[in-house]
């Protein structure tokens, strides 16, 4: 997999999932997206396109209709994927919209808000 694959697919997601949002909210968006590829840039597209993990790949694939938004989220997942960001979501792998109350939320431990969206990740099990 292509750096140039990667960044198209991590701004698909940061376009479909977060355009809406401050800058910080897509990034925390490009962030979990980058956690559950375990940073491996060859896992990115795998990880966007995986079964029911964002709502906007169930639903439809279009390409982007507003040229800004596109803009900024390619430009934003390249900042993310040149490491030029710092996860400021606290490794969380997963988020939804405020006002939805997905049951797997009770299970994992929220992380931050930003924007629209509440994030959360594993539980850590405690060091030794």
């Amino acid at each position: 997999m292509s750096l140039n694959s990667a960044l198209l697919c991590l701004a698909m997601n940061i376009y479909h999932e977060s355009r809406g949002e401050p800058h910080s909210g897509q990034v925390a968006v490009a962030m979990v997206t980058m956690n559950r590829a375990n940073w491996d840039n060859a896992k990115v597209c795998e990880v966007v396109y995986k079964r029911r993990q964002f709502s906007w790949t169930q639903k439809s694939r279009k390409l982007p209709q507003e040229p800004l938004a596109w803009n900024r989220a390619q430009r934003i997942a390249n900042e993310v994927l040149g490491g030029e960001v710092e996860d400021i979501t606290d490794g969380a792998t997963h988020f939804h919209a405020h006002g939805v109350k997905p049951v797997w939320r009770l299970n994992i431990l929220k992380t931050v808000r930003i924007g629209e969206h509440i994030f959360y990740r594993e539980v850590r099990p405690p060091a030794f």
